[in-house]
């Protein structure tokens, strides 16, 4: 039994580590985000609110519904999930949703976990 709970364990670990690493930039009224498509699995998205006010960051698709906590100006969070390919959205959830309606608001594609991912392209 305590093998079991050994591997279970290491396994968990080892998901936590291979996590990819998403920089996320909030501010009035946008979501910055440094991708545009993920791969499919462990995904951390590392949050930071830039802005002037309260902001948060949620995590909408396919069986993914799931936010940070509120975040004070100049605070950071990490926000782990474990995505499928498809289409998600990502947005501030504040103020019954006034902020997203105001543009906080982004679409991020996962692709299957051996396809690369790529960059927003800069302008």
């Amino acid at each position: 039994m305590k093998r079991i709970l050994f591997v279970a364990a290491l396994a968990a670990i080892s998901s936590v580590a291979k996590a990819q690493s998403v920089p996320v930039t909030l501010s009035e009224w946008k979501v910055e985000i440094a991708h545009d498509t993920v791969k499919a699995g462990a995904v951390t998205f590392k949050v930071k609110n830039a802005g002037t006010m309260t902001h948060g960051f949620y995590v909408m698709g396919p069986g993914v519904a799931k936010g940070s906590h509120e975040m004070p100006a100049g605070e950071s969070t990490a926000l782990m999930v474990t995505l499928k390919p498809g289409s998600y959205d990502v947005y501030c959830p504040m103020s019954d949703l006034t902020h997203k309606m105001a543009g906080m608001s982004h679409k991020i594609v996962v692709i299957a976990g051996d396809a690369p991912a790529t960059k927003k392209p800069t302008s």
